[in-house]
Parts: C-alpha cells; structure tokens; sequence
C-alpha cells in the first residue's frame, strides 16, 4: 500500500434516506480521542488499518473488515499502519435502524451489534459499493432498494434486538446523563449533579465513566458536538452553535468539532448542504 500522500474527509448526507450521514475519509496520522455519535457507526475500511479503544478493548480493523458501534459508546481511533488508514463510513440515526428492525422482526425495539470489527469482505464490497451509490446517483427507487438491501444484510448478520434490562446504565448514571441530555448547554456543576442522585462527587465520577467510558465533562462536551452538528444541519452558523450549546466561543466548538469528527464545523455544513443563517 502507498502512503497516503493527503488527509482528507468528505462528507455528505442523505436526507432522502433519513438523514443518513456519509463520510468517506482517509488519513495518516490522526489520532482521535475519546467520543461517541447518537448515530450508529458502521465503516468499512478501504486502505490501511486502524485500531481504537471500545469497550474496554484495543481493536484493530483492516481492508475487509467492518467497524460496528452503537450510539453512545465511546471509542477512539488511530492508524495501525505506517501508511495510515482509509474508510468509508456510514451514520445512520436510530429511527433508521429501528424501523428496518421492525420491519424485518416484525417488533419494536432497537436492536444493537453485537461485536465491533468482525470480517466479511463480501458485505464490505457491497457497504463501499452503496456508498459510492448514494454519492453519485439520485434515481430514489435504485438509492432506497441498495440501501435497504446492504442495511437489512447487516441486520440479520450482525445486530441483535436488545433486551429491556439491558437498555439503560444504573439508575444515577443514568439520571445524570439525562439531566445532561435535556441541557446540553447548562452550566452544572460536579457537586450538584452529584448530589441529585444521593452520591460524592467522586463516586459519581467513578461511575459515570464505567458506565459510559468518558468523566460528565467529557461526556458532556461530546454531547454538544453532537447537537451542533444537528443546528449546524438546520443552517444555524458555528458561532450561534457554539453560543447556543455553551461552548466558550466559535473557536472551542471547531476544536472539539475537528477533534471528534476530523472536519470543522464550516465544512461539515457545506458538505450537508445547509444554507447558515
């Protein structure tokens, strides 16, 4: 494999489809830290390799494998090759996955992957041939039937509906990540999140970050990217974002921005097409 003369990230969405997200992205040295999307993670690499943290575990992906990761769960990413890595990804949002689970059990639930590098060159090929697909063609019919055939393949191949007691961490991680969810942009502090769910700063730290892999800070932080990329979608300029979400200012917004997602947040909304307001 050659080295990779240039990083790059190119970025699209396919609203026809459901918002879905796109990224084809190649790079040498980037090392990503500690994030996670409220989208679905499913990339298939196309040069080079990668390893990241998930779970507890360092993984490595290569040229035929696939890298799988529910919403919420926090990885990071970095080259595993000396020419570094290149990939295809796609994002797409859980109402997506949960109707076409729906549709293909016959009930509702959100399913989850079970593993997150597994090996399959074959649906590797047809993941990197739909993107390509969804890229440059626009006749709808052929654009939706390549999509829900690829996505149902990976359903049944590698996603398992989730059980009710599995769903949601103990109760005050839980509480806390959704007094961070409802406001992203307010101004907590440690001790008052602490002490709403009857615990120490420190122990709620300690939990917190077995439960979700990131401290409340981080997690926090990781959430208002999250939710920029939704205003930034919706034509809202980076620096209302940044305002809006209780970042410092533009700048502190396209640090955390790049960090998580190898893009600004300027690029990110010329590449979904939105018009900033």
């Amino acid at each position: 494999m050659p080295a990779l003369s240039a990083e790059r990230s190119e970025l699209f969405r396919a609203d026809d489809l459901g918002a879905l997200e796109c990224l084809d992205a190649q790079y040498a040295e980037r090392t990503f830290p500690p994030h996670f999307h409220e989208q679905f993670v499913v990339n298939t690499l196309t040069l080079g390799a990668q390893s990241y943290r998930h779970r507890g575990g360092l993984h490595r992906a290569g040229v035929g494998a696939l890298v799988l990761i529910n919403p919420g769960e926090v990885h990071t990413g970095e080259t595993a090759h000396e020419n570094g890595w290149a990939y295809r990804g796609f994002y797409p949002g859980v109402d997506m996955i949960g109707g076409l689970a729906a549709d293909l059990n016959g009930k509702a639930g959100l399913p989850y992957f079970r593993d997150t590098v597994v090996i399959d060159p074959g649906l590797a090929r047809r993941l990197d041939s739909l993107h390509l697909l969804l890229r440059d063609s626009r006749d709808a019919l052929r654009r939706e039937s390549a999509l829900a055939a690829v996505f149902s393949e990976v359903l049944v191949k590698y996603m398992r509906l989730r059980p009710d007691e599995q769903a949601s961490a103990p109760g005050a991680v839980e509480t806390v990540r959704q007094m961070l969810t409802d406001d992203p942009a307010a101004n907590h502090s440690l001790q008052q999140l602490a002490a709403a769910v009857g615990l120490s700063p420190w122990q709620l730290c300690r939990q917190f970050k077995r439960e979700t892999g990131l401290p409340p800070v981080a997690w926090r932080n990781q959430l208002r990217v999250a939710r920029a990329r939704k205003l930034l979608a919706a034509g809202m300029r980076p620096g209302a974002a940044a305002l809006e979400l209780g970042f410092a200012d533009q700048p502190h917004l396209t640090r955390a921005f790049q960090q998580a997602l190898g893009v600004t947040p300027a690029a990110y909304q010329k590449a979904v097409g939105a018009r900033a307001r």
